[in-house]
């Protein structure tokens, strides 16, 4: 099984760094500072196909998996992401019970003979994902449920308004009530909200790799006097 599932079925929480910046040795020094997933993000992100491929090779070098999420949930996107090497796919957009379990038919259908192995993570990012979540819950097959919470004030009429209390209130809560239901839910943080997150249920806690780079420049960068060098 992908060491990562391992992880999460012991009930411990896993954390996965989006790859902003498109390096099979980035991917690679992520798995040896401690990260469990490279997330390889093909709806907003830039890398190719051969990248991917790329990616993904240095995923496995680092004992680390691969996640990639594809620009659409076509089946056959799917497929070719997985195809490419990718231990699992995160989908956005997956508020509707359907829409969960087409998502697992894709996944399924592309890899029958290693779908056990595959992480399949579905994405609430709507209030009327929020309302049906019993519903969603009840999809066999999927791994995790991530809440995108930026896409979710926008929904709830906060637009990029992601940490707003209303919002937030709705994510831990959320994530609560996934965890009550013996599920994984998720989510981004920052080294501010992880322990919060991780108390209110997550168990898959994202990063954004360009803010972990901001956060070491600003810890090099900030003792440094401003003044110039002493003679």
């Amino acid at each position: 099984m992908l060491r990562v599932k391992e992880k999460l079925a012991r009930g411990e929480t896993a954390t996965m760094v989006l790859v902003n910046y498109p390096s099979a040795a980035l991917v690679e020094q992520l798995g040896r500072v401690g990260f469990d997933i490279a997330f390889i993000d093909c709806e907003k992100g830039s890398a190719t196909t051969e990248r991917i491929e790329d990616m993904c090779r240095g995923a496995r070098a680092a004992g680390i998996a691969a996640i990639v999420r594809p620009w659409s949930s076509d089946a056959g996107l799917i497929s070719r992401y997985l195809d490419l090497g990718a231990d699992g796919v995160m989908v956005a957009g997956t508020d509707t019970p359907q829409a969960a379990r087409d998502l697992v038919e894709a996944v399924r259908y592309s890899r029958f003979k290693d779908y056990a192995d595959k992480l399949v993570i579905g994405m609430i990012e709507s209030p009327q994902g929020i309302a049906c979540l019993p519903e969603l819950l009840a999809v066999d097959g999927i791994d995790v449920w991530f809440i995108g919470y930026n896409d979710l004030a926008h929904r709830m009429g906060f637009p990029g308004q992601g940490q707003r209390p209303e919002v937030q209130n709705v994510v831990r809560a959320t994530l609560g009530r996934i965890a009550a239901a013996g599920k994984i839910g998720g989510t981004l943080g920052s080294p501010e909200t992880v322990a919060g997150l991780q108390e209110a249920g997550a168990r898959l806690l994202l990063a954004r790799g360009s803010e972990l780079v901001a956060i070491g420049a600003t810890a090099f960068l900030s003792p440094l006097s401003s003044g110039k060098t002493s003679k």
